[in-house]
């Protein structure tokens, strides 16, 4: 008997969504097998979580407006 299955989606910027679909197609696996082996990795118990401190997320996240911050002056530009 089959077993049920549910959609998982994710979002991921497209520079980090590129990247992993090379780092996926350079080892020739499924970017979504990758992440089901890590997932049952982790529910066997063999697998370490990995990103997070104090319960916080501590990868990096890109920001958005780094290309212009700083780039007005308070009480010149406003």
């Amino acid at each position: 008997m089959a077993t049920k299955t549910r959609l998982f989606n994710i979002r991921i910027s497209e520079d980090k969504h590129k990247r992993f679909k090379q780092f996926a197609e350079e080892n020739e696996k499924s970017m979504g097998g990758i992440l089901l082996n890590y997932i049952d990795d982790l529910l066997d118990g063999d697998g370490k979580i990995v990103g997070f401190e104090d319960d916080r997320k501590t990868a990096k996240i890109e920001d958005p407006a780094a290309l212009i911050r700083g780039q007005y002056k308070k009480g010149v530009d406003f």
